[in-house]
């Protein structure tokens, strides 16, 4: 079999390389995407302090760290490196630390995921979390003492959740719980708090006369260990794309009715397994990453500051128009293979709408997004 390919400028796969190498269609194209860049950055840049872009789009210069060891909290995951934050947001973290244990009782802080040294896309993990006002609060208390460094790696957080998937277990989510989800959403500066629909349901619930503050948490995917706290784009820089805010209902109606529907976990089937299609190549796209050109400008800057530059390849430069041109090629490539094997070809719509994929996630209205 003779296939002719368009080599694929600006990135690291090439679909001619693939097929002279032989065993099977040819492989999707890998990128250089703005994650790998922000994700080997191991200092902040040195400054102003300023949230550059949106939560999901940005990079973050002038960060400062917030100290693994607090009096009344501690940083977890220490190898990943992301315990930097606008100044105001680790303010506000210390703030909130030592007020929940005055005032409500708790233990202290646990504290997960803020953002990188220069903010920017994480290689794992996150979708948001790039320019510094985001940070991860586990719902699981503080202990007495402090943990090693290996206890902060491998101690598992403890899921709020009963057997269902769909409620509290209110053995271990409890009015400690609630009074720290409601002391965090009643800072000005907090304009959203990110938790699993079933704790939403429980805060609603809990919440009694007083749910002015209920209006800012919102329910998502995940979070079932820990609340997500984002806070307000600070006012002194107006390169910082805020989002739009709550529109002060409770949310706690149909909104989360429709979420916990969505969240259902699927049971076990009881039907014949799906069989495996024949021998088929599918021309669905990967989901193309964030490249450095969906990013504000200042962020390609920001990785040439001092310390430590990260040099960008030319690679890491493609647009999105780019990049799909390039995912469209490719798709074309593996098409033509499929044709030229005689294999089947899955379309883009039907590997979408495979019957195997999320059974239990159901439609909604809801339009809230992270």
């Amino acid at each position: 079999m003779t296939l002719t390919t368009e080599p694929i400028a600006g990135t690291s796969t090439s679909i001619t390389a693939s097929l002279k190498a032989g065993g099977g269609a040819p492989k999707w194209p890998e990128f250089v995407g703005a994650k790998q860049l922000f994700g080997v950055v191991k200092k902040p840049a040195p400054l102003a302090a300023r949230a550059i872009g949106y939560y999901s789009r940005g990079c973050l210069s002038g960060a400062e760290a917030l100290p693994i060891d607090g009096p009344t909290w501690q940083e977890m995951r220490l190898s990943r490196n992301r315990n930097w934050g606008h100044p105001q947001l680790i303010s506000l973290i210390k703030r909130f630390a030592g007020e929940a244990q005055d005032q409500d009782g708790w233990p202290g802080l646990l504290v997960g995921d803020i953002a990188q040294p220069r903010g920017g896309p994480m290689i794992t993990g996150h979708a948001s979390h790039q320019v510094g006002l985001d940070a991860d609060i586990w719902l699981t208390p503080m202990p007495k003492r402090r943990l090693t460094r290996k206890e902060r790696e491998t101690l598992n957080a403890t899921s709020m959740l009963d057997d269902t998937g769909v409620a509290v277990d209110p053995k271990v989510f409890t009015d400690k719980q609630v009074s720290l989800i409601k002391r965090a959403a009643s800072y000005p500066e907090v304009e959203r708090i990110f938790v699993h629909p079933a704790i939403k349901k429980a805060l609603c619930t809990a919440a009694g006369t007083d749910r002015q503050w209920l209006g800012k948490v919102r329910p998502f995917y995940g979070h079932y260990y820990h609340f997500h706290m984002r806070i307000k784009c600070p006012a002194d820089f107006a390169g910082c794309k805020p989002q739009p805010p709550p529109t002060g209902d409770d949310g706690c109606g149909k909104e989360v009715d429709q979420w916990l529907a969505k969240v259902i976990p699927a049971k076990p089937s009881t039907s014949p397994p799906v069989p495996k299609p024949p021998a088929s190549v599918s021309v669905r796209p990967p989901a193309p990453p964030i490249m450095l050109a969906d990013l504000p400008p200042e962020c390609r800057a920001l990785l040439a500051a001092n310390p430590d530059p990260v040099p960008v390849p030319k690679e890491a430069l493609m647009t999105k128009v780019t990049v799909h041109q390039v995912l469209a090629k490719a798709a074309a490539a593996r098409a033509a293979f499929a044709r030229s094997a005689g294999l089947a070809i899955v379309p883009a719509s039907a590997a979408a709408a495979h019957p195997a994929l999320r059974p239990h996630v159901k439609k909604t209205t809801t339009a809230e997004t992270k």
